[in-house]
């Protein structure tokens, strides 16, 4: 019994032991590459100010804030939703079975024809255009 317990949970034990140590060993690598001179530890004042959105902020007066970046935001939340939803799915229907059918491949096919459609809206309506 206790065996089969730490069978099953050896594999999570070791995921969990391999995300705080990697963490770590990319802080350990990195200041001990700045003690050695690998890394440069000199900064300017260019390098010490804020960066966001894509506007300096040393700037006289504010910038307009481009509408694009929600664009692509939202974009990325679809297309991000849209692996979420289809690598289960992948996973409960990647075969067509006797009790289903169809039904669940049609669904995804349906999920994915409303998203490419928005797509192809959103590409010829110009959104995704950078500088207009």
């Amino acid at each position: 019994m206790i065996e089969n317990y730490i069978n099953q949970y050896s594999l999570l034990f070791l995921f969990v032991l391999l995300s705080c140590l990697v963490p770590a060993g990319m802080l350990l690598t990195a200041k001990f590459s700045m003690k050695i001179g690998i890394r440069p530890q000199k900064s300017n004042e260019v390098k010490t100010t804020a960066y966001e959105g894509g506007h300096p902020a040393f700037s006289d007066k504010p910038s307009r804030f481009s509408f694009g970046y929600f664009y692509y935001a939202l974009l990325f939340v679809a297309f991000d939703v849209e692996t979420i939803l289809i690598f289960p799915w992948a996973v409960a229907h990647g075969y067509i079975s006797s009790e289903w059918g169809l039904l669940p491949f049609v669904g995804v096919l349906f999920l994915l024809f409303v998203l490419t459609i928005s797509f192809i809206y959103v590409w010829l309506k110009g959104c995704l255009e950078w500088i207009k």
